[in-house]
């Protein structure tokens, strides 16, 4: 079973069609369950617990990180493995799961930072004072990857500031875009970078910044540092974008069901986290860490990587293109 987020959100279908694909592999079949908030997922997961479903595993991607520990408990309490992907779960709900598989948005966070900071050296210019446009209120994926970025912007930048930090409402271009419409004119004159925390946000920002009179690329620098489509990848290739990253659902998926494989194979996990090789998926002949990171490739924004980075035998002009 997996308890997924509305798949009218292109990250999260991709990360069915990751799951799917290797779970078939194995000869299972996989039913994703979708769920816009924390208390229609709940429903779901109580549903299937009080109907004495036992799957082999229940993969889960909580709307909400710290709201889903009742769900995780219930989970637990009933025997069945439990991987979640795409919110690192806190070390405090380390005995709520059995294995974590997906995104490290922390390191996400200090990517993006890194890839602007290059940026405004490549530019030669100061890297001042920027806004962040954020996801959803209380997501834990995105406070995570706000944490890493300001994190490594003290360490490496200390002089620039965030001057604002706005909720989107959402993760696509549109409430980009929206959010973008009212920060950055309220802002004009006084930022010189905005971090969106994927790309498909910060393209959204870019939008609001061309009707505003402010030039991508000069007036203000822009990263996402998550690649996601057709339009995001151009924004990067012609320089709107300073850069990105491959955070791929599809690998995402395919990490969950890895780790799930692991676990049932070897009966337990190891401690601690591990980060996984771009060259190969992992085995499943060894136990899984409990916290078990997919590749987050940096993309050098030239057409060619586009082509020549690979994770897992698969271009980034395939695993940055699901919208």
């Amino acid at each position: 079973m997996f308890f997924g987020q509305s798949r009218e959100n292109p990250y999260f279908g991709q990360n069915e069609v990751g799951a799917r694909e290797v779970a078939e592999s194995y000869g299972w079949d996989v039913s994703y369950v979708e769920a816009s908030t924390q208390e229609e997922q709940d429903s779901a997961i109580q549903q299937m617990l009080a109907q004495g479903a036992k799957p082999v595993g229940v993969v889960l991607n909580p709307i909400s990180g710290e709201a889903a520990v009742a769900s995780e408990q219930a989970i637990k309490a009933a025997g069945i493995p439990l991987v979640i992907l795409n919110q690192v779960p806190t070390e405090e709900q380390d005995s709520l799961f059995d294995a974590y598989a997906g995104v490290n948005d922390y390191g996400s966070g200090r990517t993006a930072a890194q890839l602007l900071i290059a940026g405004a050296q490549k530019a030669g210019v100061p890297l001042g004072d920027g806004l962040i446009v954020n996801t959803v209120a209380g997501h834990t994926a995105a406070q995570q990857r706000v944490a890493g970025f300001t994190d490594e912007l003290k360490q490496s930048s200390p002089s620039s500031a965030v001057l604002s930090d706005v909720t989107s409402g959402g993760f696509l271009e549109a409430e980009g875009y929206s959010i973008g419409s009212q920060v950055i004119p309220a802002n004009k004159g006084k930022f010189t970078w905005v971090y969106g925390v994927n790309d498909a946000l910060a393209l959204g920002a870019i939008r609001a910044a061309k009707e505003n009179g402010i030039l991508p690329g000069k007036d203000a620098l822009f990263v996402g540092g998550t690649c996601m489509n057709a339009n995001t990848n151009a924004a990067v290739i012609n320089g709107e974008l300073v850069g990105s990253a491959i955070q791929s659902p599809l690998v995402e998926g395919q990490s969950a069901i890895y780790a799930l494989a692991a676990y049932l194979n070897n009966g337990s996990v190891l401690d601690g986290d591990a980060d996984l090789s771009a060259d190969a998926p992992p085995s499943i002949d060894t136990p899984p860490h409990k916290r078990n990171f997919m590749p987050n490739t940096k993309l050098d924004g030239t057409a060619a990587s586009f082509d020549s980075t690979t994770i897992w035998g698969r271009p980034a002009s395939e695993l940055c293109n699901y919208s």
